[in-house]
């Protein structure tokens, strides 16, 4: 009799769950970035039959880690406050006071964003002995030419970050799904017209990311720059901007340096490791990016909006019931993906210059890789419900708690398993960290003041 009480429940919880509107709106997310997200596999297959694994990708890999740390470090940490302030602000004051708050971020960002990568060129002597120190002394100054070519990228990718947060907390998830397939269709194009050429690899990107920019700001244009009514007596929300992105900054630092990381141990596992870790975690990305975007995206407007009203405790039972259906969706995609990773990997990347060997080793990486799911999912479900109550602190005391560890347990695996250590090492790191967040989450104090605010 329990057992069956128990399992009515349980499906009267699933049940509900599948049929709440932020569980509908993430997976019409889902499918529709599914195609974008497919687009972008099979760019990387043609990378893949392109350049293959070896020197020339291994330094354009790890430029991307370098020159995407000091960006990722601020707009991850922006970007979260941007959302739920201007939610807020769209609720309170209305459209034309989010767009002058969306502009003034903008501003703001991008003069950081300079100042930033000033200090950082500065140090990238430094920041390549350390990082590249398995590395060549050629292959280092290969890495370093690639990092000043991706200067353009540094900037638009900075920029599209905050123009899809706006997108997002608008609701408009059909743009914001679409938007990404450009930077992939561009590289396909001009990497299969330039061949093996790192400028034409780049030059791509940044082309993509150009067209993702216009994409998302020319329709936004008039919140932008052609506001002209007077501005009522108001809450812009900038000064909450940079006090939560302050807070944050710590906890993205440091979370920023799990790819240093990870860049920094594969380099001494001899030539290759990067790009064949490069390519085995494509797989494992695609599905955590797709999987949490869209149960990140969704969620935050969700739960900043419900806090706004005298729902906090409704909020708090969604979120266990979320936690549960997301780890359990995590562990289902997981271990399908797992037992499907050699055909595939043959599939999307065995060809040209990608040997079978290599294809052997890619996959070995994949399955430890795959892993990671059902602790990303849980993560991202605890951050946003977090970040909803504006618990800025919380989230850098945890991430900066459990970022070192993660980085612990890679060395000390890679050391006795080599990359493939090193990969599973990201795994449990991930469960480790989704657990510690969970219960964070749990003991925090419901947030009043944005209902106080609203009253």
């Amino acid at each position: 009799m329990f057992l069956r009480t128990l399992r009515g429940s349980a499906a009267s919880v699933l049940k509900r769950l599948v049929h709440h509107p932020v569980t509908r709106a993430a997976a019409g997310y889902t499918a529709l970035t599914s195609v974008v997200k497919a687009v972008a596999f099979v760019k990387e297959a043609v990378v893949a039959a392109v350049f293959g694994v070896g020197s020339s990708m291994d330094s354009y890999l790890m430029a991307l880690v370098v020159i995407g740390f000091p960006a990722g470090v601020l707009l991850n940490a922006a970007q979260t406050v941007f959302i739920r302030e201007y939610v807020r602000i769209v609720e309170v004051n209305g459209e034309v006071s989010a767009g002058r708050f969306l502009r003034s971020a903008m501003l703001a960002v991008l003069l950081v964003l300079t100042l930033v990568l000033l200090a950082w060129l500065a140090l990238l002597p430094a920041i390549l002995g350390i990082v590249g120190h398995g590395l060549a002394p050629g292959a280092r100054a290969l890495v370093s030419a690639n990092i000043y070519w991706l200067i353009p990228y540094y900037y638009l990718n900075s920029i599209n970050l905050l123009g899809y947060g706006a997108l997002q907390s608008r609701k408009a998830f059909l743009r914001a799904g679409v938007i990404p397939a450009a930077t992939p269709i561009c590289t396909m194009a001009l990497v299969a017209a330039g061949g093996a050429d790192l400028e034409m690899l780049i030059g791509a990107l940044t082309l993509g990311a150009a067209v993702e920019t216009a994409l998302i700001f020319l329709p936004m244009r008039k919140a932008l720059g052609l506001i002209t009514q007077p501005a009522p007596r108001e809450r812009h929300g900038s000064r909450e901007l940079m006090r939560g992105t302050l807070f944050l900054v710590p906890g993205t630092l440091v979370s920023g340096l799990l790819p240093v990381i990870e860049q920094t141990i594969a380099s001494g596992l001899g030539q290759g490791t990067i790009s064949a870790l490069g390519y085995a975690a494509k797989l494992p990305a695609t599905l955590n990016s797709l999987l949490t975007t869209a149960v990140g995206v969704t969620i935050l407007p969700y739960f900043a909006k419900r806090l706004l009203s005298d729902d906090a405790e409704s909020c708090r039972r969604f979120f266990i019931r979320c936690v549960a259906f997301m780890a359990l969706v995590g562990f289902v995609i997981a271990g399908v993906a797992v037992l499907g990773s050699e055909p595939f990997v043959r599939i999307a990347f065995q060809r040209g210059e990608f040997s079978t060997a290599s294809a052997l080793v890619v996959t070995a990486l994949q399955r430890a890789y795959l892993w990671q799911l059902p602790g990303a999912l849980v993560a991202i479900v605890a951050i946003r419900f977090i970040a909803a109550q504006g618990h800025y602190r919380v989230l850098t005391i945890g991430t900066m708690l459990m970022v070192p560890v993660t980085g612990l347990l890679q060395w000390s695996l890679s050391s006795g398993w080599g990359a493939g250590g090193l990969a599973f090492g990201t795994s449990a790191g991930a469960a480790l960290t989704a657990l510690v967040l969970f219960r964070l989450a749990l003991r925090l104090p419901m947030d009043t003041a944005a209902r106080q605010e609203v009253q």
